[in-house]
């Protein structure tokens, strides 16, 4: 996709792995015993870092072939780490034997139309293991919607010298033209990248009758990765499920 390859060489700057993601990553550890952990749509694998320095074994895999050359390079000194091309309707074939814990974070199950991200999760529970947990994180559509929100917040990065200017064009409720533009300042002028990508909300109550559907119980709504209440105002949705 073109607009992850022209993401490719600022995606970390403008989305770092967050100290209270971390955090979550190391309470999950905590709470159960987390041997094989992979990642859908994991980007350049910053998170998987994360995993693979405390020993676990760590398998990636993502649609952009310029992410992933990204997150080879970065788990290339991990030997019981793998990343691979491949999207959501490949889980099932990449992810042999079962996770103990499977993420799909950066608001990337929105990326596929609803049967697409229904069939995902699906496959989700069947590649878990027994008590397996599944760390999902959108947006939340719902006050987007709600609110008609067409401007996300500018991110900056690199000292300014990355600006990253976000709009959304709603078709009705369920599909948006996600339009992005994005600004490189260097030595020589800037450079101006401009991408339009179709989104397929998901919206709270859709998800959770989901991820009941396919026996996920507990399921737990967090409002960001700090574990905050969620409510209908929270901009983000955290979610973590435990498969039964």
């Amino acid at each position: 996709m073109a607009f992850y390859e022209d993401l490719s060489e600022v995606y970390d700057a403008l989305f770092p792995v967050s100290e209270s993601q971390r955090a979550l990553f190391d309470r999950i550890l905590e709470r159960k015993k987390i041997r094989r952990v992979a990642d859908a749509g994991c980007g350049t694998g910053a998170q998987m870092v994360h995993f693979a320095r405390a020993g676990i074994s760590c398998l990636g895999f993502d649609p952009d072939p310029a992410l992933v050359a990204l997150a080879r390079n970065k788990l290339s000194s991990f030997p019981d780490a793998r990343v691979e091309v491949g999207g959501f309707g490949d889980t099932v074939r990449l992810i042999l034997p079962g996770a103990d814990l499977l993420l799909c974070l950066g608001n990337s199950l929105v990326h596929v139309p609803r049967k697409e991200a229904a069939r995902f999760i699906a496959d989700a529970a069947s590649v878990l293991v027994s008590q397996g947990g599944f760390l999902l994180q959108i947006l939340n559509y719902e006050r987007l919607f709600r609110e008609g929100i067409t401007e996300l917040p500018l991110m900056r990065a690199g000292d300014g010298a990355i600006e990253f200017r976000r709009r959304y064009v709603w078709e009705g409720g369920q599909r948006v033209r996600f339009q992005t533009i994005l600004r490189v300042s260097g030595s020589d002028e800037p450079r101006i990248l401009r991408n339009e990508i179709p989104l397929y909300p998901i919206y709270p109550e859709d998800l959770w009758e989901l991820l009941i559907t396919e026996g996920f119980k507990p399921i737990k709504y967090y409002g960001d990765y700090g574990c905050s209440e969620f409510t209908p105002e929270s901009e983000a949705l955290v979610c973590l499920a435990w498969k039964t």
